[in-house]
Order: structure tokens, then C-alpha cells, then sequence
């Protein structure tokens, strides 16, 4: 794009990232990819054991006295494809599509989110011209699936006044704080028995098309949760035609509202037919309530061989309680912060294990005493359905430090370099900021980045336009932080 100027070379490191299978938990290619290209600008650079990088660049002439920045980012991304996809995220690279002022993947997650921070950094790093205080950038681990690369940071391994961190999805927008959260992970006894006499026939039901999206950021869309939907469609078909449910999964990341849910079951030969048409009535039901927000809504039934096993009714009839009953994405909004869900959570996974069917919930809250009640709610669901629940994962929410003089000054520069003021907000996501505040309890922060649509999905892209503006501005900001 010829607008596309001084991010040039963003986007050149960013397809070279891009060559490289980066999902979370499988970081080393791309931490030794990062700990070259610092070793080649000659720059001291460190990995630790969890493949987080720290690098050290001394300030330029005459900056030696500016405060002390540290850029931060993740290097790791979400791994999602379409259905029909046969991409391998652990040796495919992904594919850069650039259409008008969008740049997509090829029916898989972009990894923008957060490649493109860490391509700016980079490209900050290796510019000659650009002036700046000490610089230190922190590149972590596992930020998608826990935030165990920040988590893993000691005191004392990075040091700063200041923390940009460049995880944030819409330009204009400067986050300075987020919510923290936790998991809810649901253990029900898988016991299975012969499929019983009469029931002949066997049935898979789907429920397929919906947007699904970030669990943080886009659970104020209200969008379907698949796991739920099937859920909620094979209560009521329990009341009207016997079956047999013989599997049931859904949903493949913590952080993702499930897209695509599954479930198999025995019937008899003789209602499939009503069975069908039944379900088609569903599908338009359900096609009406989220009409809006998931237009593309599908029910698919096949006919498939008669299952051998099947779940025992204990299994089966809990497992259905537990996501119908459950609450499902907003609990409460922020009553100091218009506009920002303050509570929410995520029916996040169904899957089987050996001995279990496991349930996970991923809850969220930039209020301490609401997610303890939110989360609360849901162990004590299951423990009144009988079933186990524990509780793990927390991370702590990062707090509004208003009026710091970090924010002043990023806020003052970019009203004077964008025609569209800056908006101070929240995020309603959990950034690294809240477990670096731990160690760097001192230092500010703030965070920011360029527009980026529909993460954690396979129709994620990057707007080019906002990383030309971001990265502009980012080289101003390290010019002229006081």
C-alpha cells in the first residue's frame, strides 16, 4: 500500500515472524528468532526457561538521562482455523493477505494480535535514526493460554519509569487498565454403558456458524456460546424424544466463545425422521434470538452408525444441567467506567477425558469481590449437581493509576499528531500489565496498539493504515517521553 511508508519494515519482520509456528506453548522458534536479530544488531539479549526474551539497548547520545522505558509484548498467538482448514500451526507459516487496507491469513488466525507489537519493536530496535532513553524490551511467553511467560518474570530482570505494552486492538484507544480473572474447571464422571435394546439409529448434532471471537474483548456482542446453544437443544429434545447421548465437545481455546459444538447420540430408527424436522424447527428459533448477533447460525444433523456406548443418564443429565443452567458471558457492567462489562465469563470447552467429561470456564473481572461471587456461583452449581469444580489460573487485574504522568504525556502527543483524540479506557481482557505491576510495582504503564478485527478467529485481521499511524507515533513517544 503507498500508505504504508515508515512501517515498511513492520511489515517485513512481521511476515518473517509469520514463517515461523508460534502458538502458544511452542515459543522457541520464534524467541531464538528474536534473540538473533537482536544478536545482529549487536545488542545484549537473555531468554529464560520459559523462552521469554529481555533486550538491552543503551540510550542514544544525549538521551542518557530520559526515563527508562520498557516496550513490552507476546510473542505467542491464538491457533484457529476454519473447519475445512487443513493448516498445520506446527509447521505451516501463515499467510499474509493484504486486501485494500486489510491484511488477513488464509482462513486461520493472522497472529496480528500480537505479532504486529512485536514487529514494531523490532523495527524500532534495529532503526539507526531513532533517539530514545534506555530502552529494555520484554518479550513474554504463553500470554494466550495464561499469561505463564509474564508470570514467570522476576524481579529484577527488567527495570523501568516506564511500560508500553503493545497488546491493545483499536487504534485511538489507550488502555490503562484490565480486568483479572480465573478458571472454573468442572470434572463430571464419564461412566458409560452398552447402548441400550430399540435404540438402533445413531445421530450427530452440530451447531456450526456462529462468530464466536475474543471471550474478553468481544463478550459485550452477546454472541452465541455453541456449547450452551447444543446444550439448551438437547434439553428440550430430551423432552419430546428419547435418546441416548453418546459424545459431547465443543470449543477449542480458553479465551475463545466457542464457534462449533458437537454431540452424538443413539435414537430409534423410527424418530430420526421427527427428530430432523424438530430440529429444524430449533434452528429457526435460535436463528431468531441471534438474529443479529449470529446470523449464520446452523443446526446440522447426519445420520451416523449406531453407537456402542453411551453416556450412563447420571453422565449425561448433569453434563446438560451444568452448561444449561450455567451463566454465560455478561454478569455485570462497570459502574465507574461507561461502557466496559466489569464481570463476565466464557463456557469456554467441553472435552472427554479418560475418566471425565471436563467443562471449562473462563471468568473475568476488573472487580476483585465480583468474580469471587461469579465464580463462586459456578463451583457451587456443580457441587449441587453433584460433580466436582475447582478453581485455578488467577491472575490479578491491573488498576487504574489516573492522572500519571506516563499517561499525560502519551495522551498530550498523540492529540497533537491524530486528527481523532485519544480515548482513555479499560479492557475488559486480561493484559500483562496486571502481573508485571507485581515486580514493577513503580513503574507506569499504559498500552496501546493498532486496530485489529476479530482475534482469536479465523476472520482476524489488521488494519495497515493504523499500523503506519501506531508505529509513527510510537517513534515520537520514545523521542520525547520526559
Amino acid at each position: 500500500m503507498d500508505t504504508i511508508v515508515q512501517a515498511k519494515r513492520v511489515l517485513e519482520i512481521f511476515k518473517e515472524m509469520s514463517q515461523i509456528p508460534r502458538g502458544s506453548g511452542n515459543e522457541k522458534g520464534i524467541s531464538d528468532y528474536i534473540v538473533n536479530f537482536a544478536h545482529n544488531l549487536g545488542l545484549e539479549a537473555t531468554q529464560d526457561s520459559e523462552w521469554n526474551v529481555v533486550i538491552k539497548k543503551p540510550a542514544t547520545p544525549g538521551y542518557e538521562n530520559r526515563p527508562s522505558v520498557i516496550l513490552q509484548g507476546h510473542i505467542d498467538m491464538v491457533c484457529v482455523k476454519g473447519h475445512d482448514s487443513n493448516h498445520d500451526f506446527t509447521k505451516d507459516p501463515i499467510a499474509n493477505i493484504i486486501e485494500g487496507e486489510w491484511m488477513h491469513a488464509d482462513d486461520t488466525t493472522l497472529g496480528a494480535d500480537n505479532g504486529m507489537g512485536g514487529a514494531m519493536i523490532l523495527a524500532v530496535l534495529e532503526d539507526k535514526n531513532q533517539q530514545h532513553g534506555p530502552l529494555q524490551i520484554l518479550f513474554t511467553t504463553n500470554e494466550e493460554t495464561g499469561m505463564d511467560g509474564a508470570a514467570a518474570v522476576k524481579e529484577g530482570q527488567v527495570t523501568g519509569d516506564y511500560l508500553i505494552n503493545l497488546d491493545t486492538e483499536v487504534e485511538h484507544e489507550f488502555c490503562v487498565s484490565c480486568a483479572g480473572g480465573c478458571h472454573v474447571n468442572v470434572s463430571i464422571p464419564l461412566l458409560r454403558e452398552n447402548n441400550l435394546p430399540g435404540y438402533d439409529a445413531g445421530l450427530s448434532l452440530t451447531v456450526k456458524g456462529l462468530k464466536g471471537g475474543h471471550s474478553g474483548i468481544e463478550i459485550i456482542e452477546q454472541r452465541a456460546n455453541a456449547n450452551q446453544v447444543l446444550a439448551r437443544v438437547l434439553y428440550d429434545l430430551e423432552k419430546q424424544y428419547s435418546f441416548n447421548l453418546a459424545s459431547f465437545v465443543g470449543g477449542v481455546k480458553h479465551n475463545a466463545i466457542p464457534s462449533k459444538a458437537v454431540a452424538t447420540m443413539s435414537v430409534r430408527n423410527e424418530d430420526i425422521e421427527a427428530i430432523k424436522t424438530l430440529i429444524k424447527f430449533y434452528e429457526k428459533e435460535y436463528k431468531h434470538e441471534f438474529a443479529i448477533k449470529d446470523p449464520d447460525l446452523t443446526f446440522i444433523v447426519e445420520e451416523i452408525p449406531t453407537p456402542e456406548t453411551v453416556y450412563a443418564d447420571d453422565t449425561s443429565e448433569a453434563l446438560i444441567s451444568y452448561l444449561y443452567l450455567a451463566e454465560d458471558g455478561v454478569h455485570s457492567m462497570s459502574q465507574t467506567i461507561e461502557g466496559l462489562v466489569e464481570t463476565s465469563d466464557n463456557l469456554a470447552i467441553v472435552s472427554e477425558g479418560t475418566h471425565t467429561i471436563d467443562i471449562l470456564v473462563s471468568v473475568r473481572s476488573s472487580n476483585k469481590n465480583s468474580l469471587e461471587y461469579l465464580s463462586k456461583k459456578l463451583l457451587l452449581l456443580a457441587d449441587t449437581l453433584g460433580v466436582s469444580a475447582t478453581r485455578s489460573g488467577g491472575y490479578p487485574a491491573w488498576e487504574y493509576d489516573k492522572g500519571s504522568k506516563l499517561e499525560e504525556q502519551v495522551i498530550a502527543l498523540y492529540n497533537t499528531m491524530s486528527d481523532t483524540p485519544a480515548r482513555v479506557n479499560a479492557v475488559h481482557a486480561g493484559l500483562e500489565c496486571g502481573l508485571l505491576k507485581n515486580i514493577l510495582p513503580n513503574t507506569e504503564m499504559i498500552s496501546f496498539g493498532p486496530t485489529i478485527i476479530s482475534p482469536h478467529t479465523n476472520m482476524e485481521r489488521v488494519h495497515l493504515p493504523s499500523v503506519e499511524h501506531v508505529y509513527v507515533f510510537l517513534k515520537a513517544l520514545l523521542e520525547k517521553l520526559q
